[in-house]
């Protein structure tokens, strides 16, 4: 498509994308909400705010149909709500996940953005001056104007420049090269419940441009209990949050806890066992190259299958049996097309298993993943720490399937 058509295409006015109210909303929340950003309000010439109108357009196209999705699964048993699997243990554990309060606020916030979008445009920015987050590049980013104008730096110098180890900036630059086609084509797809494609497919400035930040790659403590192919194979992007585009303190004098974007995960890897002390939902984007290829594991933090060895005023170490004869069935199959929607509370114990051995191509392909945390809002817990678990046997080291996993879980204040 040439820049003069993407222009014409996306250059909308921002009150059409104003919605009506949903039924199980008041009202007198959303008209007329007051908001409060979170750091400096961003300013920019008539040249530059063209770019950054059509990465907000795109912005309030994604969060409107994440707000719907989530709020009318079409397969689901719940009223106003997804089905989300939040245990994949006992033959896997469902829930409406609007029960859950955090989501019914995350949902409220976006509501409230999409039917108020010039108060709420005045905390968006493209975040051009962030220098840790970067640019797929790539073919990404010569489809995009927006992300040629961004001019971020790109997965390929932050795999040349800031990794030192030599295997996972050997597949960084792998992960690097094939990008753009692990997130679009036809093996992306949309769960039902979504009113319409916000992949890349459809969304292409917004993905080559909302800032990504391969969160494993640099050299860290943390990384001794992590897996190469992650650390090299593995991204996020925030499109709504603390660290994202759309940068909102308060909305209506209350606090916002939402962060909202997308991750990508190479197949033929193992994102490990893992714990945080902030809620988190994910709704898979890919259609399964073969039966059972993308698996999760998820555990609750007060599980019976969970034996505490350590605790202290801040922390519970804990210890899961996962060498146990029916481990296998403890991991849940899911994908767009089967239970695409997943949700951890705060300290469940998850992962992901990525099947590559059935791709005609694995290096090309990846599980991609509309991503979002609820309560970032909260200081007094550590939201921005995932803290990865280890194994039992070797402290320090990587805790694989089969083995006896240990975890340190965060005392949570409430």
């Amino acid at each position: 498509m040439k820049k003069n058509a993407i222009f014409l295409s996306l250059a909308l006015v921002n009150s059409a994308y104003a919605v009506e109210t949903p039924s199980f909303l008041d009202i007198n929340d959303i008209k007329d909400a007051e908001f409060k950003c979170l750091g400096e309000v961003p300013n920019y010439s008539k040249a530059d705010q063209k770019y950054v109108d059509i990465l907000w357009d795109e912005t309030l196209t994604y969060l409107k149909a994440y707000a719907h999705a989530l709020t009318n699964g079409e397969e689901s048993n719940c009223i106003n709500s997804d089905e989300a699997l939040f245990d994949s243990t006992e033959g896997g554990k469902k829930m409406c996940i609007m029960d859950r309060r955090d989501m019914k606020i995350m949902v409220k916030n976006i509501y409230q953005v999409i039917n108020n979008p010039e108060k709420a445009k005045q905390c968006f920015g493209a975040r051009r001056d962030v220098s840790w987050i970067y640019s797929p590049g790539g073919e990404l980013e010569k489809n995009s104007p927006v992300a040629q104008w961004a001019k971020r730096t790109s997965f390929e110098d932050f795999f040349n420049t800031n990794v030192t180890n030599k295997e996972v900036r050997k597949i960084g630059q792998k992960f690097t090269k094939n990008f753009a086609k692990m997130v679009t084509g036809n093996e992306v797809k949309m769960p039902s419940s979504f009113p319409y494609d916000v992949s890349a497919n459809a969304l292409p400035n917004l993905w080559a441009a909302a800032g990504w930040f391969p969160m494993y790659g640099e050299e860290s403590k943390r990384n001794d209990k992590n897996f190469d192919n992650i650390r090299g194979g593995y991204a996020y992007a925030e499109v709504f949050g603390h660290w994202g585009l759309l940068r909102i303190d308060e909305i209506n004098g209350e606090k916002v806890g939402a962060e909202v974007g997308m991750t990508v995960q190479s197949v033929d890897t193992l994102y490990p066992y893992h714990n945080h002390a902030i809620s988190e939902i994910y709704y898979n984007m890919r259609k399964p190259a073969c039966a059972k290829q993308f698996k999760s594991f998820a555990v609750r933090e007060d599980s019976p299958l969970v034996k505490t060895v350590k605790e202290d005023n801040k922390m519970r170490r804990v210890q899961f049996d996962a060498s146990q004869a029916n481990e296998a069935s403890m991991w849940q199959a899911g994908s767009a097309e089967q239970d695409p929607l997943l949700y951890f509370h705060q300290n469940t114990i998850h992962a992901f298993d990525v099947d590559g051995s059935c791709e005609a191509k694995p290096e090309e392909r990846a599980i991609v993943s509309v991503w979002a945390r609820s309560n970032a809002h909260d200081k007094r817990n550590d939201y921005g720490t995932t803290l990865l678990c280890e194994s039992a046997k070797n402290p320090g080291t990587p805790a694989n399937r089969g083995e006896v996993i240990q975890c340190d879980l965060t005392k949570v204040k409430w």
